[in-house]
């Protein structure tokens, strides 16, 4: 039997080794887990704590980097991304920005499925109110498996938030050695490597244990986004994307708008994301009744022309529809009003 005094001994051994000063330099780092392939593995999907330490055992060279931080792990969903709804995602990013505030916390690191984590980094970057890193990593392979990203991209994101430099650049997409802005970033296919930001590059780039920033984003976001999450009581505004392409039928675009939607996005013709003549009739007469009518351009990389001043439509910029539409979500819990809405997309 262990005696009294020992284990008081003990307890008072492991009491100043948590408050060394070794210990309390540590950087503190927030993982919020949400599943996806980056935690999946051939039996599942276990508990993100597992995850980080298979990595240990498997990857030596990773122990110098693990033993100079804590991590502490929030697992929120453990679903595949796709199985994700706008309240769930409301959910990370409310977790996010109430971790993030915490004295201690250095970043918060998102593991998270491929195929909505542009959606969801692009929420975070438009809600979090934060200057503190904040970096949403995936992965395209399964954890344990040959060829598997996951472990790769969890340590760079580790690296990534310990970088000063990452410090007010918004909320960043990490994948594959490269670091993305939260607002161009997509995901272009099923391998690694897939995630890119068309037109502008990538924001920087992880090369070994060095962080390379070339360029920041200019857009607002996180501290300086007028968005709050205050301001969403429920669910966000309904908004639809509407799609062109020739002998589209413009009674769909009819059938979505008694949907109740409080706004539609049209993912246009490349370069100018306008309609079809006969699309254009119906959706400049809802627009006359109120309904913001986002224009953006299919194919990506387009950057819209600049509205006229009787332009019936609000211009999209270069979002996707799909990044516009959260956009557009957001600007509806403030305002329905054209030019206010232009000015927002302006912005952001």
């Amino acid at each position: 039997m262990v005696k009294l005094e020992t284990l008081f001994s003990l307890a008072l051994v492991a009491f100043f080794s948590a408050c060394s000063p070794e210990a309390q330099e540590r950087p503190l780092i927030k993982v919020v887990s949400m599943g996806g392939t980056i935690a999946h593995t051939i039996d599942g999907r276990p508990q993100f704590e597992t995850i980080i330490s298979d990595i240990r055992k498997a990857f030596p060279e990773t122990h110098a980097l693990l033993d100079s931080v804590d991590i502490e792990v929030i697992n929120v969903r453990s679903v595949a991304s796709s199985a994700l709804s706008g309240n769930d995602i409301l959910d990370i990013v409310r977790t996010v920005n109430t971790v993030i505030q915490e004295p201690r916390v250095k970043g918060v690191i998102v593991t998270h499925g491929t195929v909505a984590s542009e959606e969801t980094v692009y929420f975070l970057n438009l809600l979090v109110k934060s200057t503190n890193s904040i970096v949403l990593t995936n992965s395209q392979r399964m954890h344990g498996t040959l060829g598997n990203d996951g472990d790769y991209n969890f340590i760079d994101s580790i690296k990534v938030v310990l970088s000063p430099e990452a410090v007010g650049k918004g909320a960043l997409l990490v994948h594959n050695g490269t670091i993305n802005a939260a607002r161009e970033v997509v995901k272009t296919s099923g391998r690694p490597g897939a995630f890119r930001s068309w037109d502008f590059g990538f924001l920087g780039l992880v090369g070994g244990n060095n962080i390379t920033f070339y360029r920041s984003p200019t857009r607002r976001h996180t501290v300086n986004s007028e968005f709050s999450l205050d301001q969403i009581n429920g669910n966000l505004p309904k908004v639809e994307v509407v799609s062109v392409y020739f002998d589209a039928d413009p009674k769909v675009i009819e059938a979505v708008a008694n949907l109740d939607v409080k706004g539609i996005v049209l993912s246009g013709f490349t370069s100018h994301g306008r309609p079809t003549p006969e699309q254009s009739k119906i959706l400049e007469a809802l627009a006359d009744r109120g309904l913001p009518v986002v224009r953006t351009a299919r194919g990506g990389g387009n950057t819209q022309i600049s509205p006229s001043a009787n332009d019936k439509f609000i211009e999209g910029d270069n979002l996707p529809a799909y990044k516009a539409r959260i956009l557009l979500q957001l600007a509806l819990t403030k305002t329905n009003d054209h030019r206010e809405i232009q000015r927002i997309f302006n912005e952001y």
